[in-house]
């Protein structure tokens, strides 16, 4: 079987953990997080309007207390963006512990992860509004399967859905 590579889990394991250790520390002295939520909350002012007439209204800070208005009605998004934004880190140390993936594709690979996980995040923050206002047993539903699926699940499924490839051809042999 020439070309093929087999998945060693422990070593998969070990690449993910300490690159995952390695991007924390990153991302915690690079402000990895303030950075993100920034562009979160810029994201999801540009979307929110578009999909349902609410505006965001954030502090100077960008981040703190930001507020969703229509009219006279106002919804305070309190939800701590800046933790949110660590769900990028997980992703990040998945794309790259995959094996058999050159450094080349490994670089696309995290910009394009990257930005798929910031527009997931971005369009949910922007239905916060809606979800939250609009509140009755379909947008509680709602709201929770979203939150579940894109600060926890999105990680991993981004990460599957880009290196579905590689995993496939790493678990063939396996059979």
């Amino acid at each position: 079987m020439g070309g093929t590579v087999r998945l060693s889990k422990l070593r998969f394991l070990c690449a993910f953990l300490v690159s995952f250790a390695l991007l924390l520390v990153v991302w915690q002295r690079a402000d990895g997080a303030r950075w993100y939520a920034r562009g979160l909350l810029a994201g999801a002012a540009l979307l929110g309007p578009v999909l349902h007439g609410w505006v965001l209204e954030t502090a100077a800070d960008g981040v703190t207390a930001p507020t969703w208005a229509h009219g006279d009605r106002h919804v305070r998004a309190s939800v701590q963006f800046d933790a949110l934004a660590v769900g990028l880190v997980p992703l990040l140390a998945l794309l790259l512990a995959t094996p058999a993936v050159s450094m080349r594709r490994r670089a696309l690979l995290l910009a394009v992860g990257a930005t798929l996980y910031l527009l997931v995040d971005t369009f949910v923050v922007a239905l916060f509004p809606v979800l939250v206002f609009y509140k009755n047993p379909f947008t509680d539903v709602l709201g929770t399967f979203l939150g579940l699926i894109t600060f926890v699940g999105a990680p991993v499924i981004i990460w599957f859905a880009l290196t579905f490839r590689q995993l496939q051809q790493i678990l063939r042999p396996l059979r």
